[in-house]
Formats: C-alpha cells, sequence, structure tokens
C-alpha cells in the first residue's frame, strides 16, 4: 500500500508520522511504499489550499501541521495515522512529544545549514511597531552573483551600504512591495556592493507565486541594490526581472505589508527594515 505524509518541516506531529511509516517500512517492506514530504510553511500553506479544492469538504476544516494518506485515501493527521498503524500492523508509538521536539528542531537546523542553500531573513516594523520576520530561500545555484550582491546588503553593517534600517518606499496592493534604497529612501538609487550596477544574470527563476523576490531594474542590465517581493504571481515579469528567491515562512507579514496606507505608493508612515541577515549565522550563536 501507498503511503504518503505531508507536513510542516519544523514541526513535530510531522516528525512523529515520519519517523511511523520508517518504522513500518523497516518492518514490513513488502507491504509499505511510503512518500514523505517535508514543506516549509509557505510550500505548506500552498499544498494544503491544493488539496482542499480537490478533495473539497474532506479537508476544508483541516488544522493539523502534517496530513496523512493511504492509497490515496484520508487517514487525517499524526495522531490519526498512529490510530491506523496500530488496528493494521500492531504498531505503538512509546515516544516522548520532547524526543519529536528535538527531532524536529534538529531537521530545521539542518535545512537551514545545507550548504546548497541561501536562507535569508527581514525584520519588518511598520511605524516603529514590529510587524514580524520575512524568511526566504534564495537560489544562489541559479543566480549566484545576485544573490551574493543581495546577501552582502544583508550581513552588512556599513552605513549607506546595508539593508538593515532602511525602508520599503513602495508598496502596490496586487503587485509588489519594493525597498533597497538606503541612500535617498525615496527609490531613486539603486547601486550594487561593488559598485555601480550588474547584468541580468539568469531568468531561471520564474514568478509563479506569491512572495517571489527579485532585482528593480531601470531597464535590462540594470541591477543595483533595490528588490522587490511579489503580492501575487507575476508572470509578465518573466525575462523583465530577475528573480531569485521565494518567502517561505513569514506570509502573514507580507499579508500586513500588502494592507499598510499609501499615498501615490509610498506608505502614509515608515515601512522598514530593523533586522536582517543569513538565518544560519542566528542559529549558530
Amino acid at each position: 500500500m501507498e503511503v504518503e505524509i505531508f507536513g510542516q518541516l519544523k514541526n513535530q506531529d510531522f516528525h512523529m508520522a515520519k519517523l511511523a511509516v520508517e518504522t513500518l517500512c523497516r518492518e514490513h517492506p513488502e507491504a509499505i511504499k511510503p512518500e514523505v514530504h517535508a514543506l516549509t510553511d509557505t510550500d505548506w500553506a500552498e499544498f494544503l489550499e491544493k488539496r482542499k479544492k480537490e478533495l473539497q469538504g474532506e479537508v476544508w476544516g483541516f488544522k493539523a501541521n502534517v496530513i496523512t494518506f493511504v492509497d490515496g485515501n484520508l487517514i487525517g493527521d499524526g495522531d490519526q495515522f498512529l490510530v491506523w498503524a496500530k488496528e493494521k500492523f500492531g504498531m505503538v508509538d512509546f515516544r516522548p512529544p520532547p524526543f519529536y521536539e528535538a527531532l524536529a528542531n534538529q531537521s530545521y537546523a539542518e535545512y537551514l545549514s545545507n550548504p546548497d542553500k541561501e536562507i535569508v531573513y527581514l525584520d519588518i516594523a511598520h511605524d516603529k511597531k514590529p510587524l514580524g520576520r520575512m524568511i526566504f530561500e534564495l537560489f544562489k545555484s541559479l543566480a549566484p552573483a545576485t544573490v551574493e550582491n543581495f546577501v552582502s546588503f544583508l550581513t552588512s553593517r556599513l552605513e549607506h551600504k546595508t539593508f538593515k534600517d532602511s525602508v520599503l518606499h513602495r508598496v502596490i496592493k496586487n503587485g509588489w512591495v519594493q525597498g533597497g534604497d538606503f541612500i535617498t529612501s525615496s527609490g531613486a538609487q539603486s547601486v550594487a556592493f561593488n559598485g555601480d550596477t550588474f547584468p541580468d544574470e539568469s531568468f531561471a527563476v520564474d514568478h509563479s507565486r506569491r512572495g517571489t523576490i527579485g532585482m528593480a531594474n531601470d531597464g535590462p542590465h540594470t541591477n543595483g541594490s533595490q528588490f522587490y517581493i511579489t503580492f501575487t504571481p507575476a508572470q509578465w515579469m518573466n525575462k523583465k526581472y530577475v528573480a531569485f528567491g521565494y518567502i517561505i515562512e513569514g506570509m502573514k507579514v507580507l499579508d500586513e505589508i500588502e494592507q499598510v496606507e499609501t499615498y501615490n505608493e509610498r506608505p502614509k508612515r515608515p515601512l522598514s527594515i530593523y533586522g536582517c541577515g543569513r538565518l544560519i549565522d542566528l542559529v549558530e550563536q
């Protein structure tokens, strides 16, 4: 039988279900064909919304952080999967919740420290009141120079050469939020970390989802420091702007940014980045 486990990577209930299906595979290798999917917060929300449309009322009110299927049939959350495993195979799990909490924390730390990934964060405030943190995965294998330029501004603490304490100067509802002009705070300046501008590196990352992050420009090959984060899928931006990552956590913060009051596309009250950097640097502290 085919067993599918979908859940949030840093959630302990997901790891409980994951370990249960791995145990079943070891004890009943011919009976179980597992598929385990560890998802970021954003991917989980998108997955659940898609399944709600496919299964309609079956998962409409689903609130858990893990969902399980056997041969395409919904079993339920992690606890319901353990009940199923006990009824079918007599499996009983005696591990305490702190074990799975530690497992979830370890898995999340390993995800952040993966050398093939670049995970960064932006801490946002509106009128000096914190809204929260947005976390992005940047695709340095697809756009290495673009990602390096962006990360340099995140980690730098040089005056007029850092995103920290800079503003998000433009908000277009159903469009995007834009920032990165730490010189004039108006959108008039955009200079690369090493000076001047740099060419469009790659259009391999598309604008197929909300929370795409990319380089704002003033025409082809004019990338500097300014960047945008989309509020909606924006396929029209493909081949015109270099996207280099997606939001993986903090969609509610992006929702709040989209709703701020503006005048001529500028926030009426300051919308600022009060903290930023590589997430792994926080984990290692």
